[in-house]
């Protein structure tokens, strides 16, 4: 669920690719896919052991791809990638934080 909290402030917009007769629908699944990815980085790493650092390194390598993506769009570039990169962290470790009180364990 904290994959789609991006979206509902300000996510990729569809229309920026349909100028590039892209189908947007479906190019920005990329970043929903990656952010919902986010949760399954989270509890398979193992590495670094401290969760507060796990979960934002975690989301921000899933948001690297996307964020690539947003350095080719003109008109977006750097600042959408860091914002992507941002909010790749922020669910990260949000999501970190909630796991670690759900399971009541300290290395999660």
């Amino acid at each position: 669920m904290l994959g789609w909290l991006p979206a509902l402030l300000h996510g990729p917009i569809p229309q920026k690719f349909d100028l590039f007769y892209l189908k947007g629908s479906f190019v920005v699944w990329g970043w929903y896919s990656s952010r919902m990815l986010i949760g399954f980085w989270v509890g398979v790493a193992g590495w670094p052991e401290r969760w507060w650092l796990r979960g934002p390194l975690c989301g921000l390598l899933a948001m690297l791809p996307p964020g690539f993506v947003s350095l080719g769009i003109p008109g977006c570039g750097p600042p959408c990638m860091l914002l992507n990169e941002l909010t790749g962290a922020t669910v990260g470790l949000l999501v970190a934080g909630f796991a670690r009180v759900a399971t009541a364990k300290d290395r999660l």
